[in-house]
């Protein structure tokens, strides 16, 4: 039950479940010891730059007495001698999956048990099925090795020798021969960023038969690869070549899992302390852009990301950038500006949507670019889809994007053709 402890519990099943911005109970120190709040504040939302972010609050009373609140970040944590929390999002019944598949442009193969995690699924179950269907596939295709320089002693000529070492090492008569020389490998960056991402992903998923997968593929990919823990950054400089176009699917979910999982070692086995946590907003707003981008494509437009432009105001000591989440442009003129917000109209607990700032902020996109604008919402059921008249601008229209799948469509489909319908061009 959502903000509730479960009522029994196992090494898979969190003790408490909450929605986007649900807080636990005030717990005490027993229940919330303080290395458990320094993992919090130092390991979650820790970081530098922008990997520094507000994960998860912590709450404080006056009598010590603290609670965790749920930000707009949905996944799972595991505090050290303290609670492991599960967050889902906020709107009920999302399909993740789909979301995933869509937000991350990966190819719509389906595979067994997708239609099993179609609504309602764990965030790490879903994420979890969809990097096992994509890592199946690169294993059937077979691991993409790469040259690397190794110098060894050998029995016979092999590549180069090294002079010197040989000199000293094998004296006049030699028995071996010191060379160097370029070996294949599939003992990679990539290859161990991926086991790497498994070895994680396996041992925090909480169905049985995809923890199994996981494992068994887990244990192919050891019998080759070394086990060892890889920054995000280190996937950077991997080229996908065309050899290995069948990896850039599972390379990007690779990297979604690096980029938010916070383990206090490798040893995830101990579930001691670790986290995985992504954020909806960044997941809705790939959604948008792409779904966007798609159909201004069949009208022979462009559609432009996260668009940094100083077009509203000038002069003044400082720069004012605006940077809507998409732009529109038939190659001379923009057509559309918009802006995603993963947000959900609940007037009893005070929260009415559109918000006056939302609505202020994209007239703003709207004065700079002069084009009709529009703010995507998540769907529900309706209760946000209408039109505004701007004085002096063009429309702005309120687009609701479906989150799950309708009439037996694939949710790609019903997307499309959902946002398709509402979008004022």
């Amino acid at each position: 039950m959502s903000g509730q402890q479960s009522a029994s519990l196992s090494p898979s099943e969190p003790d408490y479940t909450l929605r986007e911005y649900e807080a636990t109970p005030y717990l005490d120190t027993d229940e919330l010891p303080s290395k458990a709040r320094e993992t919090v504040e130092r390991e979650i939302n820790g970081g530098s730059g922008s990997d520094k972010a507000t994960r998860l609050l912590l709450e404080y009373r006056a009598d010590g007495r603290a609670r965790l609140r749920a930000t707009q970040h949905i996944g799972i944590v595991a505090l050290p001698k303290g609670p492991t929390v599960e967050i889902r999002p906020k709107i009920a019944n999302t399909d993740l999956l789909g979301l995933l598949k869509y937000a991350q442009n990966i190819d719509a193969r389906t595979f067994e048990q997708e239609t099993q995690l179609a609504g309602g699924a764990r965030f790490i179950d879903a994420l979890a099925m969809l990097f096992q269907n994509e890592l199946d596939h690169v294993l059937t295709q077979g691991l993409h090795g790469s040259y690397s320089r190794v110098s060894r002693t050998t029995d016979h000529l092999r590549g180069r020798i090294k002079v010197q070492q040989q000199l000293q090492r094998q004296g006049p008569t030699p028995t071996a021969f010191e060379c160097t020389y370029d070996e294949l490998t599939v003992d990679t960056t990539v290859n161990r960023a991926i086991l790497y991402a498994t070895t994680i992903l396996q041992r925090l998923v909480s169905d049985p038969d995809l923890n199994r997968a996981l494992r068994r593929h887990q244990q192919q990919l050891r019998r080759r690869v070394e086990l060892t823990p890889v920054r995000p950054i280190e996937l950077e400089s991997v080229e996908i070549t065309r050899l290995m176009g069948y990896y850039e699917d599972l390379v990007r979910l690779t990297k979604l899992v690096l980029q938010n999982v916070h383990l206090d070692s490798l040893r995830v086995a101990d579930r001691d302390s670790y986290a995985l946590l992504v954020n909806m907003n960044t997941i809705f707003e790939e959604v948008v852009e792409r779904v966007v981008s798609e159909l201004a494509t069949e009208r022979g437009w462009v559609t432009t990301a996260q668009a940094t432009s100083t077009r509203l105001v000038s002069g003044g000591h400082r720069r004012i950038q605006i940077r809507p989440d998409v732009l529109v442009s038939d190659g001379e003129r923009a057509r559309l500006v918009g802006d995603a917000k993963w947000k959900r109209d609940n007037p009893a607990a005070n929260s009415r949507e559109p918000s006056p700032n939302d609505i202020y902020q994209l007239v703003a996109y709207q004065v700079a670019h002069d084009v009709p604008g529009v703010l995507f919402y998540p769907e529900q059921e309706q209760a946000l889809r209408s039109t505004y008249e701007v004085r002096d601008l063009d429309s702005l229209t309120l687009v609701e994007v479906p989150v799950k799948a309708v009439d037996g469509r694939s949710l790609l489909t019903t997307i499309q053709r959902g946002v398709a319908a509402q979008l004022p061009w």
